[in-house]
């Protein structure tokens, strides 16, 4: 079984990514975890999205995290691509697997921009 790890490349190399992948390595106990921030995009630029959906299709089901209770616009393509194709998906939050059976709202643009600055002040966390 192979599972797909959709988070923010805001969380990439942190504990909290150490966290859910060894999470997610424990429910799918034998599986292969997919993690993009493992496997960073060869495709031509402004195509990276493509690579990660064929990604997402090569999978059993995927697993998401929030960035500070959010979806970012990365990760919102990769679940709807998943639930398109009527690949189980899963959101990690508060150490549980919460089925997602529907389309996810992603972060709006103001606030996107808000956490982007909160972050380069290092506040918020």
């Amino acid at each position: 079984m192979r599972v797909f790890y959709s988070h923010p490349m805001k969380l990439y190399g942190t504990a909290a990514e150490r966290r859910a992948l060894s999470l997610i390595g424990e429910r799918f106990a034998g599986s292969e975890i997919v993690d993009p921030s493992a496997n960073q995009s060869t495709a031509e630029p402004g195509r990276e999205t493509e690579y990660y959906l064929r990604l997402v299709d090569s999978c059993d089901c995927l697993v998401f995290s929030r960035y500070f209770g959010y979806v970012t616009e990365g990760v919102k393509p990769e679940v709807d691509h998943a639930l398109s194709k009527g690949i189980p998906v899963y959101e990690l939050r508060d150490g549980r697997f919460v089925t997602v059976t529907g389309p996810v709202a992603n972060l709006p643009m103001m606030e996107r921009l808000i956490l982007r600055a909160k972050g380069a002040l290092g506040l918020g966390r």
